[in-house]
């Protein structure tokens, strides 16, 4: 098969006449017609799946329009600034959870021989716990 279209090539002309590239033409619009042929297939199998498949929505009756109340009158409130809080604490917590992990990778830890003195979420992250 293969050598009777080599042959069946070779006798249309050179390498740039214009039988050749009438053939290449047809073979381009043949191979995407059907990919295309095929591409409209699957999205016909995928709308028939969605219509035998997906579970019908429960519309929600729209309620009766209430009547227009008047808008009660609202008062902002007072902006207050965010408490300041004292991280000793947490400082402490910090430097007592690294020296029980140098202590457990069996590093000396002399008392003093280090210090957290301050702390910050490495890229803004959210604290583990947080929702």
């Amino acid at each position: 098969m293969l050598s009777l279209t080599a042959k069946a090539l070779s006798d249309l002309g050179g390498a740039f006449s214009p039988e050749r590239l009438a053939l290449a033409g047809q073979m381009t619009l043949l191979g995407m017609g059907m990919i295309f042929a095929v591409l409209a297939i699957l999205w016909g199998v995928l709308a028939i799946f969605k219509l035998i498949f997906a579970k019908p929505e429960k519309k929600k009756a729209k309620p009766a329009p209430a009547a227009p109340k008047a808008e009660p009158v609202v008062v902002p409130e007072p902006v207050v600034a965010p408490a300041v809080t004292d991280d000793a604490e947490l400082i402490a917590v910090l430097t007592a959870a690294i020296a029980a992990y140098e202590a457990s990778l069996g590093n000396e830890v002399a008392p003093g021989g280090f210090r957290v003195v301050s702390f910050r979420r490495a890229n803004g992250g959210k604290a583990w716990n947080s929702k």
